[in-house]
């Protein structure tokens, strides 16, 4: 028995279906069929599926919870819940990431208890929230101010407190230490933790914050949840807070000695975690760092609303758009070069799949801009390298490297640029000034979620090659005939 076969037979009974009715309509056999309303054969023909909703008649809210069952069954409840998680953890990605700037930052009363004594009880989630503002402010302004924590990514004032920080005012270094699950496991709401973890803290790498975040494996229940009084731990130069994991109750030290023993505890236990990431925010860094992420492993996935030109861009494009005046102009041009050269052999690798949409080609043509190259060194491209460029896409299209997406996967966000293989990946996006950030990822369970969801793109949500390249060339010729109109009209 399964939750699918048992919801067939309860949508059987109570709708009192006929099932030799249902499978002369489903044109299969009875015996078949009786196996699916058992759960002792898994129902994997997708056609016959929907066959069978169409004689139950079905309600919307009937249909959704049937299909989930459906694909739980054929998939697994990890696996169909972890590509759900990935799917909106995508399309929730935020295209203004403006941090919130609460004026309460820039202000916090002292506690009354903060400076009674060496150490104070917390008997209040208020009293624990206060420490914590307290504790954050007071070391945003101290000259190398640090930050340490040992807590998991879930308390949302907190982090909406550190993403409230101005980093150009506050030079704070914030290392964080926190635990991933070392077994497939889903929260009580079906949520994956790593991406609920990456949403929390991706705000903060959109204020521009100088934070490292890093991980160790365990079981977050057991680690964090299960009967341990204080697990959490908030340290600063002046002190050190240990709360609970809801942060109701806690405890705070002021003592020196106890708090160099807490930073050196805490400095030991940082040395057996690993990075979940490194930062990349530069033009020649970006150039090293993602020419040496193996992309000759199979197989290789690029996700992002914009096309992908950068193997397009010709020398003579090159040299022109790159600002003349920038400093070290010659070595900048050489190492674009290569990059564009290596791009150029991915994508004639079989193995490389490179997915973009509508939205995606018309901001292009609209701007000239490409997202992978930082505004401030270049020009735009002219309309006419842009039609070239695209030109060349539309006839590479046709060998199935480059595919449009349709559904809701049309929606991309433009922020958003995502590259994967089996070894190692990265996410792009634009922090609030615009600088471009990329965060390389080699975490093994964040790598397989992204890489699980994208191979396993359902078909509804791809353009054949020939739609994508009729599309690329419906846009160009729409942009062209706007353009000439606006041309004849200026």
């Amino acid at each position: 028995m399964s939750e699918f076969s048992d919801f067939f037979k309860r949508l059987i009974q109570e709708k009192n279906i006929n099932v030799y009715s249902m499978v002369q309509y489903c044109n299969t056999d009875r015996s078949t069929m009786y196996k699916y309303i058992s759960g002792k054969r898994k129902l994997k023909d997708f056609t016959l599926f929907q066959k069978i909703t169409e004689f139950i008649r079905l309600s919307p809210q009937e249909y959704r919870a049937f299909l989930e069952d459906y694909h739980i069954n054929n998939i697994g409840e990890y696996a169909y819940y972890c590509r759900q998680n990935v799917e909106d953890f995508i399309l929730a990605f935020p295209e203004n990431l403006s941090p919130p700037r609460p004026p309460a930052l820039s202000y916090a009363p002292q506690p009354a208890q903060a400076a009674q004594a060496a150490c104070t009880p917390l008997y209040t989630q208020t009293e624990v929230n206060d420490h914590l503002h307290w504790m954050i402010l007071q070391e945003s302004h101290v000259p190398d101010g640090h930050l340490g924590m040992l807590l998991q990514p879930d308390c949302e004032f907190l982090f909406h407190l550190l993403a409230s920080l101005k980093p150009a005012q506050t030079p704070l270094r914030i290392d964080h230490v926190f635990c991933l699950d070392n077994s497939e496991q889903l929260t009580d709401r079906k949520k994956i933790r790593r991406l609920l973890y990456l949403e929390k803290i991706l705000p903060l790498l959109f204020a521009g914050l100088d934070y490292a975040p890093h991980y160790f494996y365990d079981d977050v229940n057991a680690h964090f949840y299960n009967l341990n009084m204080f697990p959490y731990l908030l340290l600063t130069s002046t002190g050190a807070l240990m709360c609970s994991p809801d942060f109701r109750q806690g405890i705070v030290y002021h003592d020196a000695d106890t708090l160099k023993f807490l930073w050196r505890s805490y400095e030991d236990m940082k040395k057996n975690t690993s990075p979940l990431f490194h930062i990349v925010d530069s033009v020649l860094d970006e150039c090293n760092a993602l020419g040496d992420m193996g992309w000759g492993l199979a197989p290789c996935y690029v996700v992002q609303a914009e096309p992908c030109l950068i193997p397009y861009i010709t020398p003579e494009t090159l040299g022109r758009a790159l600002h003349s005046q920038i400093p070290g102009r010659n070595a900048l041009m050489d190492e674009l070069q290569k990059y564009i050269t290596d791009c150029q052999l991915r994508i004639a690798n079989p193995n490389m799949h490179i997915y973009h949409t509508r939205q995606g080609i018309g901001h292009f043509l609209k701007t000239g801009r490409l997202q992978e190259i930082p505004s401030d060194i270049y020009t735009p491209f002219t309309m006419e390298e842009r039609l070239q460029m695209l030109a060349d896409l539309a006839r590479d299209s046709q060998t199935g490297t480059h595919h449009m997406l349709q559904g809701p996967l049309a929606a991309l966000p433009l922020n958003l640029h995502l590259s994967f293989n089996l070894n190692s990946g990265y996410i792009l996006f634009s922090d609030h000034t615009g600088k471009n950030i990329y965060l390389i990822i080699q975490e093994s369970s964040t790598l397989s979620a992204f890489i699980d969801y994208i191979s396993t793109l359902d078909e509804s949500y791809i353009c054949s090659p020939q739609e994508t390249a009729a599309c690329i060339r419906q846009l160009m010729d729409g942009f062209m005939k706007r353009s000439m109109k606006d041309s004849m009209e200026g």
